[in-house]
């Protein structure tokens, strides 16, 4: 596969958007605050998909949201590590075609050179836009824990005194609870 092909494919964070998607269609599910979960939606846009406002299963508990999040970061540390390895081969590549270009003088050889050149020189720029993404995305799921601690810091002191919400605390709704 050629050096632009192997960053197209390492490019292509489609999979990872749907991740991140995902979580906020299973934040909103859950009924959280949507400043709380503000990280994983830029991360969604980050990684190129615009999550849409649907709804979908519920987090058993901020655990699984926190662990989802770590998974989430762990795929795009291993995009990442790829990008740097793609990236420092093509950049390698790139400067011998160049180095050979300019001592031989076989035009056959001149006409290859200039081709790995070229197809190098466009992997790079291709993952130009994949190194921003990724730091994009790694940004604001870092930031979620602590937007989902500042919006329920009070109910997170009352359980670490050892007390409980009321009825799953919809009773500050009035919604009836399941009996």
């Amino acid at each position: 596969m050629s050096w632009t092909g192997q960053a197209e494919v390492l490019a292509d964070t489609s999979e990872l958007a749907a991740d991140a998607e995902a979580m906020v269609v299973r934040c909103r599910g859950t009924g959280l605050d949507p400043r709380s979960f503000q990280g994983v939606i830029g991360a969604a846009l980050a990684l190129g998909t615009y999550p849409a406002g649907t709804t979908g299963p519920s987090f058993a508990t901020d655990r699984e949201l926190i662990t989802a999040i770590c998974d989430l970061l762990d795929e795009i540390a291993d995009r990442w590590a790829a990008y740097v390895r793609l990236r420092t081969a093509a950049a390698t590549a790139r400067a011998r075609a160049r180095a050979h270009l300019a001592v031989t003088e076989n035009e056959r050889d001149k006409t290859t050179l200039r081709e790995i050149d070229v197809d190098c020189t466009t992997c790079l720029e291709t993952l130009e836009s994949l190194a921003g993404r990724l730091q994009a995305a790694s940004s604001r799921l870092n930031d979620t824990p602590n937007q989902l601690g500042e919006t329920y810091a009070e109910v997170y002191a009352l359980i670490a005194r050892g007390r409980r919400m009321p009825l799953n605390g919809r009773w500050i709704t009035g919604e009836e609870t399941p009996c």
